[in-house]
């Protein structure tokens, strides 16, 4: 079977594929373990078995581990950029809107021509030199929103600026990079082959941004409904974001663009968190494999002669201060201009996938290809301390969001909480993703609005002062309007969630949420009664149920509703001993 006979040799590329899967998993196991980025555990791994060090995988002695390698990284890629663009909530990023653009754009603009301005000093061509300028561009949104969710400060901001900045910059880096490859490998900077190119890019994502929000939803939610295997539709999810690479490819850009916009598409439909668990063991062995070849494919001899360490390291500062400068993209607007410049550093696996991709066109030598690979390294490997050090320097002050335990948690247990063994149903139900994202911002809202009840004058027939004050802060006007109307809608649940009844909230929402919309009540006595009765929150959330409100079923308000839950949960668990206590004073 293995042998000559049929072209290849199976037995070495089987060996081959088990060595770098395991070392490469062993290797992202201790760096996550040291605190560094897994990704950059599974690039040393690469270099330790590849050519420069133990030799245990040799592309360049063998054809067919080189093709077995290059084959298995592509796919790696094709999956990594289909995540990406999964993850990303695009309406998320856009309410921070002008900020995050103007960052995005200085922080593609002044790399890019600082990169230029470096490479064509150290003598490179200006075609290289375009292409150096562009692989410093882009800004690894996995390895900072990773960080900053360590550090539960997703919440702020300035986090929101540089993640939604790191979304705009991946859009722009693709885009500059498949003008930029096209340039290169046509050898012509011709104003025609740039201008074809990206109109060629902008119809592509047009077109299936089109598709994205008004045909795949729909099509995925029928599908789903009439296949009689769960897993049908992660199948169909991964022949899209193939067909939508070959789209891409057939336009003349890189294949990149159509998995980042088939992860965008399958990222508005009910079922991607299902397509996302079915998917994730495939991206577990081939994203390694991609990360690994990075490695594998390095020259040491050539990355650590002195003219490429002094690239590299020029580089490096310039896609720093690049970077940096960006964050003064806000103006006057407020936050931290200084957080959001270091958030924007690290280029992590966009900026490898720009050197690989300059390697295997032949575009960068061992030496540049070298150069890019440690400017790579570092700016992934400095950004986690600097932004542990500036979050930890970082003063509270009365116009910055207190950090709360519900800006940054992992809900999946408090789902499961919910749902009990109902999983099943309500996956079809809810769009669980656009709930979580969701709980940063219900959180800051509970905080700012959370006026603790006083029973001290009036006993347990007293007026609950804070119905009084949720009224008084309803026309913030730093909160979202319709997250305004959704904390009208359901501030009684709020209100019992902070008054310590949250247990009862779970098993008798609903008629708690129904009595929210008709009337405030005035005493303690009416707030019990609410709770004595015996629906539960979750059917009131699922729906349809005729005693609730249609408008809280739908859009935003549904999913704020549900995120209203999560935060009173969250915060159920990190203050119990204190709302038992207050439980056993009101009793």
């Amino acid at each position: 079977m293995a042998s000559a006979s049929e072209g290849y040799d199976l037995a070495l590329i089987l060996g081959n594929l088990l060595i770098i899967i395991i070392v490469a998993r062993l290797a992202a196991e201790l760096a996550e373990l040291i605190k560094i980025p897994a990704v950059l555990g599974e690039i040393i791994a690469g270099i330790i078995i590849g050519p420069s060090a133990l030799g245990l995988i040799d592309p360049i002695k063998n054809l067919d581990v080189a093709n077995m390698v290059l084959l298995l990284g592509e796919i790696g890629v094709i999956l990594l950029l289909f995540q990406v663009g999964l993850e990303m909530d695009l309406g998320e990023m856009a309410k921070v809107g002008k900020p995050a653009l103007l960052v995005a754009l200085i922080g593609v603009l002044v790399p890019f021509a600082a990169g230029f301005g470096v490479a064509s000093a150290f003598g490179e061509s200006g075609e290289i030199s375009l292409f150096i300028g562009a692989a410093l561009t882009a800004t690894s949104v996995g390895i900072t929103a990773r960080v900053l969710g360590d550090l539960r400060a997703l919440a702020l901001r300035e986090s929101r600026i540089v993640l939604g900045a790191a979304v705009a910059d991946d859009v722009l880096g693709l885009i500059i990079l498949t003008v930029v490859v096209k340039v290169v490998t046509e050898g012509s900077i011709s104003a025609s082959v740039v201008f074809e190119t990206i109109g060629l890019a902008l119809g592509f994502l047009v077109i299936t941004g089109l598709l994205a929000i008004y045909v795949i939803p729909k099509a995925f939610t029928r599908i789903d409904r009439v296949a009689k295997s769960s897993t049908t539709i992660v199948a169909i999810s991964f022949a899209l974001t193939l067909a939508f690479s070959l789209l891409a490819n057939q336009a003349k850009l890189a294949f990149i663009i159509g998995a980042f916009m088939a992860g965008l598409a399958v990222g508005r439909s009910q079922q991607h968190e299902r397509i996302a668990e079915g998917l994730n063991p495939l991206g577990h062995i081939f994203i390694p494999v991609f990360f690994a070849s990075i490695g594998i494919n390095a020259d040491l001899d050539a990355m650590f002669q002195p003219s490429v360490l002094a690239l590299a390291t020029v580089l490096t500062v310039v896609a720093i201060i690049g970077k940096l400068v960006a964050g003064f993209g806000i103006g006057r607007s407020p936050g931290d201009k200084l957080l959001i410049g270091i958030g924007m550093i690290p280029r992590g696996e966009v900026g490898l996938i720009f050197a690989s991709i300059g390697l295997s066109k032949g575009i960068l030598d061992d030496e540049l290809y070298g150069a890019l690979l440690l400017m790579v390294l570092v700016t992934t490997l400095i950004t986690p301390p600097l932004l542990r050090l500036k979050l930890a320097k970082r003063q509270e002050s009365k116009n910055r969001v207190p950090l709360e335990p519900w800006t940054s948690v992992d809900t999946s247990h408090l789902f499961d909480e919910l749902l009990n063994n109902d999983a099943d149903e309500w996956w079809r139900t809810i769009d669980r993703r656009q709930v979580e994202v969701r709980v940063p911002e219900v959180g800051i809202a509970m905080q700012r609005h959370r006026a603790e009840p006083d029973f001290s004058d009036h006993g347990l027939n007293g007026h609950l002062h804070a119905l009084h004050e949720l009224k008084r802060h309803l026309d913030d006007p730093s909160l979202d309007p319709m997250l305004s109307r959704a904390i009208d809608r359901v501030g009684l649940v709020e209100i019992v969630a902070v008054a310590c009844f949250i247990d009862s909230i779970i098993d008798d929402g609903r008629d708690a949420l129904r009595v929210a919309t008709t009337m405030m009540p005035e005493s303690l006595d009416d707030i019990m009664h609410i709770l004595s009765l015996s629906e539960s929150m979750k059917d009131a959330v699922k729906g349809p149920d005729p005693s609730v409100p249609p408008e809280l079923m739908v859009g935003d308000v549904y999913i704020t509703l549900s995120a209203y839950i999560l935060c009173a949960l969250t915060a159920r668990e990190h203050y119990r001993s204190a709302l038992d206590d207050a439980v056993s004073g009101l009793v």
